[in-house]
Formats: C-alpha cells, structure tokens, sequence
C-alpha cells in the first residue's frame, strides 16, 4: 500500500470512529477513538482466525506500515506541539512557572530514575530478562505525561485555572525533558559512547538551553513576518514551515525539538497572535485547531491499531502488569517530594497529597511513548520494552482517562490549591 492509500485509510477509519463515538458512545474523543480502534482490530482478528475476512496478518502488515515512530518523532509531532502551545495563557503559567519547570525537570527525572530502577529490581525477582540499562530506557521514554484526554475530562467537572496551567504547562515541557533522556539512556544502553556523569549533564542542559534558544530564534522570525502579511494563506504556510524548518534544524544540530517548538508557540500564541488584526486571528487559531484535533485523533487510533496487533507472551503480560503499577507508584513520588519542597521553600500552597493524587491519576501516557519505544533497536529488549509501554499507555488512556473525572470532582479539585 503507498503513502496516499495508507493515509487515506488512516483519515477514513478516524472519521468514522470520530462519528460512531460522538454519535453513539459519547466518551471523550480521545478514550473513545482508542477504545473503537482497539475493538475494530481485534474483531478483524477473530474474523480472520475464523477465515470470514481474510488473513489478519494483512492487518499487521499495514499498522507495521505506518512508520508510527518515524511519523511521530520526526513527523507530526512538532505541529501538535505548536498547535498545543499556542493556546496556553502566559499568564497562568507564569504564576506557576516555577511548578511547572519543577514538574517538567524535576518530576521527569526522578520518575525516569525510579522507574529504571523498580524495574529492574522487581523484573529480576520474577525471574524477566532485562537489564539495569534498558530498564533506564524504559523508564527515560515512559515518563512523559499526555493530559489531551484529563484536561478535557477535568474541564468539565471544573477544573480551576490554576490547575489546569500546571497539568498543561509539565506536559508541554516533560515531552522535550523526556526525549532528551530517551537519547542519553538510549546511547548509552547500545554502547555507542560511554558518558559519564557530568557529559550526561552537559549534553541534557545543551539539548534544553538549545532548544529554549532556538525556539526564541524561531519565535522572532515568525512574529516578523507575520505583523507584516495580510494573507491567510502566506500566513499558515510561514507558520507551517517555520514549525517544520525549526524542529528539522533542531535534529541536525542536536538540540531539543520538542522544546524548541513549545518555546516558538507560546510566544506567537501569547505575543504575536494578540497583535493580530481580529479576521486574520481567528482563522489563523481556527487552522491551528484543526490541526491538533485532526493529528491527535488520527493519533489515538493508530495508537489502538498498534495496541491491538502486539503479540504479548506470558513474560510480556507480567512486565506489563508490573510495569503499570511500578508506573503510578513513581509517578506519585516523582510529584509528591518536589511539591512539598516547593510547600515548605513557601513557593507553593497546596494540599500537596491531593495533588500528587491528581497528578498522577491524571498523568496519562500516550503516543510519544509508544514512538519512542517503536524506535528502538530489533532486540529481545525492544519486544519486551513494547509490550509494556503498549500495556501502561493502554491501561493510562482508558482506566484512568474513564474514571479520572469521577474521582476528582469539582469540590475536590477547589480544595487542592487555595485561591485556584
């Protein structure tokens, strides 16, 4: 199958499932997208087992097709990033910018750690094959969060500004944070090099510095030549090649692509958008809208395509189990220590338990992990790291995603943080 047919198929099933869930099951776009991706494979898988629609390898073929990890990582995700960013107030986030980087860096990296290091551990005790290396890989790739689905669930059962600035702000940054630790762990566990500590440091400050930079650098030209065009059209294609031009130049100089393009959206989303006449605003949003929408529920379904066609052994079942629990359990510590330092260094006010409750409840994976994973090297560690990833990613978009909303209600989520 070419690329037109491939992705003509991919935006025919995303329309329809788009439809059935907002027709029929009416649950958040996102959780219901995966859920109905997942449920139309595996009745083509019983179907083909049957001999009623063919050979179900057919299937397998076109989701392995899709180049996820190539399409993500170095495809779609700089326009969800940027069309994600452009919408977050400056303000909110400024009041909590030192949350947020603490969340973003701090949280990431100790989640990251703990992971790495619980897994390792406890896969040793159940006798499950993976070393202390790819443990850190794993834990490097599965600890950035994806709030698409909680913010909009939170959303309405009233989720306070304040709140939903944190959540949306650590998930904005922790995806750059995230990938740059996927690389230094990754080259690592392959023997490519073998930095120490301090070249580890110096090569995660420059991936981030780099990418703050650069996005700057990106910013700067897109607000000049957007105050000085009139045109819808010339303005979507600057903003549409500057986004891919500055995440394209940020692989080749080796700095952070994800943060670069989050750095470039919040300030023309924050900057130069308010300088824009009124009827070349609006649809200029509109367009950007669209696009996070589209990709992010094309997203959702690949991600249940690829979800349902992965072969999970017995060992693969166990990691992942454990690995769903290993998970939440650092994702809490990964919160709950640096708020209640931020608590008693008299930065923050909060009921620091409730939320690291939330926060990890509503710290839902999604596909950057599942493309990490995807990119990695064909081993006997890659198909066990994949099946947990597939297993935590799953177990996050829908158990959590559907009950995330019912466990934080409005009251509860008011009494997390004073004057919220």
């Amino acid at each position: 199958m070419n690329l037109f047919s491939t992705l003509a198929a991919v935006l025919g099933l995303t329309a329809f499932l788009n439809y059935v869930n907002e027709r029929y099951l009416r649950l958040p776009q996102t959780i219901g997208l995966m859920m109905l991706a997942l449920g139309v494979t595996v009745l083509l898988a019983v179907a083909g087992r049957l001999g009623v629609l063919g050979d179900f390898r057919e299937l397998k073929a076109f989701v392995s097709h899709l180049s996820f990890s190539d399409t993500l990582l170095k495809g779609v995700l700089c326009f969800m990033l940027f069309a994600g960013s452009i919408n977050v107030k400056a303000q909110p986030l400024g009041e909590e910018k030192w949350v947020v980087l603490t969340l973003a860096i701090g949280a990431t990296v100790i989640a990251a750690t703990l992971i790495g290091l619980s897994t390792w551990v406890v896969f040793a005790t159940f006798g499950i094959g993976l070393g202390l290396l790819y443990a850190f890989v794993f834990g490097a790739l599965i600890s950035p969060t994806d709030p698409i689905a909680a913010l909009a669930i939170l959303g309405k059962v009233g989720l306070p500004p304040r709140l939903a600035a944190i959540i949306d702000g650590e998930s904005l940054f922790n995806d750059g944070v995230g990938v740059v630790l996927f690389s230094i762990t990754l080259t690592v566990a392959l023997g490519t090099s073998q930095p120490t500590l301090v070249d580890a440091v110096v090569m995660f400050l420059r991936e981030v510095l780099g990418g703050v930079v650069l996005g700057l650098v990106a910013a700067a030209l897109m607000h000049h030549m957007l105050l000085r065009t009139v045109d819808f059209g010339t303005q979507v294609l600057i903003s549409l090649a500057i986004v891919a031009m500055g995440y394209a130049i940020a692989e080749h100089i080796e700095v952070s692509g994800p943060i670069a393009t989050v750095i470039l959206g919040l300030v023309v989303g924050n900057v130069t958008l308010p300088r824009l006449e009124q009827q070349e605003r609006v649809p200029f949003a509109t367009f950007w809208q669209a696009v996070d929408e589209g990709l992010n529920s094309m997203l959702f379904v690949v991600i249940g395509l690829h979800i349902a066609v992965v072969p999970f052994s017995t060992d693969g079942g166990l990691a992942a189990a454990c690995a769903i629990v290993i998970c939440l359990v650092s994702r809490w510590i990964s919160v709950y220590f640096p708020l209640t330092g931020l608590s008693k260094a008299g930065i923050l006010e909060a009921d620091t338990i409730g939320l690291s409750n939330l926060l990890t409840w509503a710290g839902l994976r999604g596909g950057l992990a599942i493309a990490m994973a995807l990119s990695l090297p064909a081993s006997s560690e890659k198909d066990l790291i994949l099946q947990m990833t597939y297993g935590v990613v799953a177990f996050s978009i829908i158990v959590q995603g559907l009950t995330v909303g019912r466990v934080f209600k409005a009251d509860r989520l008011a009494r997390l943080l004073p004057n919220a």
